[in-house]
């Protein structure tokens, strides 16, 4: 319930802080930030994303067309997958201090975290219908060749990633946003 009232509540300041939006001019200090990290992915997220990873390698053994298939998407998937992991699920990791209004000084870099994946969104979502397309190919293909678990896999997979596009992107870059308020 807390996660929820703190996220209408970034909501809330998000538009003063599009205003005040301090663009990250540096590239370089926004790379150093996040490489510095000492923000932790949730251990949800991370265990799904693991999962979700480990599952498609299995399938890239299969034979046929759904082998080869699952190669491509693998091809696609992991470097963003990467990124996401670089400068998108850490600040999520910030959420439980922030739903307890603990803001500290130490959460500074965050905010030029928020910036690269502003900076990043388009590309991110472009790399989604990249994803999704190549998902087609393998769902099409798994159908094909009888393999019911990877077209179920599939469909996980395009769930997993309308929810990056619909509440943990949107509410990394709200992270940084209050951030900016707070600091």
């Amino acid at each position: 319930m807390k996660t929820i009232l703190l996220l209408m509540l970034l909501v809330s300041f998000a538009a003063q802080a599009q205003k005040d939006s301090i663009q990250v001019k540096d590239n370089t200090a926004a790379h150093r930030a996040v490489q510095g990290q000492q923000f932790q992915i949730p251990s949800a997220l991370k265990a799904e994303h693991e999962e979700l990873h480990n599952t498609l390698q299995k399938y890239t053994e299969l034979p046929g067309k759904t082998g080869a298939a699952a190669k491509e998407a693998a091809k696609i998937l992991h470097p963003h997958f990467m990124k996401e992991e670089e400068y998108a699920l850490p600040l999520l990791g910030l959420l439980p201090e922030l739903a307890e209004g603990r803001v500290t000084a130490d959460m500074k870099p965050a905010i030029a975290i928020s910036e690269k994946l502003k900076q990043e969104h388009q590309q991110m979502l472009a790399e989604h219908q990249q994803i999704v397309k190549s998902l087609q190919t393998l769902k099409s293909a798994a159908t094909e060749e009888k393999h019911p678990q990877v077209v179920r896999f599939v469909e996980m997979l395009q769930e997993h990633a309308k929810t990056e596009e619909q509440v943990l992107y949107p509410t990394a870059i709200l992270i940084g946003e209050y951030l900016k308020l707070k600091l």
